[in-house]
């Protein structure tokens, strides 16, 4: 999970008006908004998933967000926390796992069969590689989530931080 925190003049109101006005109409985007009672906005925003093969291929972050009005002079406060899709973690944790169960099973000596070294070693190099794109495409996605909303408030920031 990687945080982003961030100052902007506007209101919380205009930020959010902002946020449904972009976001809420993209078609492949789900924006949830929640309003409290102490001028602070929670936000909610994750790229819908139209078939489950696009768990790899497609952007498979969640976005979290809260609006906070801290002070005039100061402006309203953005935090932004960005974290993986819980289905992405499970396929590539399940490969590691599958792939660790056939090596159990080969040291337990329940399998002394040449095709499960084979089984587990292809389980256990899908979950290593499969992490690794995850762990590249969440970096790349955060970025260009982090232009997003930069664009959408209007804001010349540094969103590399």
């Amino acid at each position: 999970m990687k945080k982003w925190s961030f100052q902007v003049k506007n209101s919380p109101i205009e930020i959010r008006q902002k946020l449904e006005s972009s976001i809420g109409n993209a078609n492949r985007f789900v924006l949830n908004i929640n309003d409290n009672k102490q001028n602070l906005v929670n936000f909610k925003i994750r790229k819908r998933l139209l078939l489950p093969f696009e768990i790899n291929t497609q952007n498979n972050i969640i976005v979290n967000g809260k609006i906070k009005k801290t002070n005039p002079r100061k402006g309203t406060g953005v935090e932004v926390s960005f974290s993986q899709h819980p289905l992405s973690k499970l396929l590539m944790y399940g490969h590691i796992i599958l792939g660790l169960g056939f090596l159990a099973a080969i040291i337990l000596e329940y399998s002394n069969n040449s095709y499960t070294y084979l089984i587990a070693g292809i389980l256990l190099t899908i979950g290593t590689f499969l992490g690794f794109q995850l762990k590249m495409n969440f970096d790349k996605n955060v970025e260009e989530y982090k232009k997003l909303i930069s664009e959408i408030l209007g804001q010349k920031m540094n969103y590399s931080k």
